[in-house]
């Protein structure tokens, strides 16, 4: 994710309209496993988890966190290019 979020095409995609949170995977919050659990083959760090403004899940991914994999999972979303 290191890599990814930083992206200029990514970056600027995520922050019109999403607040990052990181959560610590050794100090488990039951509201993140609960939508962690969403995730289909939730089996590998780190999670990706975009939820609505309620907090709902909207989507996710497990694994590892390119910025192509990311700017799919925006696609998906349908979050408008800059």
């Amino acid at each position: 994710m290191q890599g990814a979020i930083p992206h200029p095409k990514v970056a600027s995609r995520l922050a019109d309209q999403f607040v990052g949170l990181a959560a610590d995977a050794d100090d488990d919050d039951p509201r993140v496993l609960a939508l962690a659990m969403q995730i289909e083959d939730a089996t590998m760090l780190p999670f990706v988890i975009f939820t609505d403004d309620q907090g709902n899940f909207r989507t996710g991914y497990a694994g590892i966190g390119t910025a192509p994999r990311m700017l799919r999972a925006l696609d998906d979303l349908d979050v408008p290019v800059d």
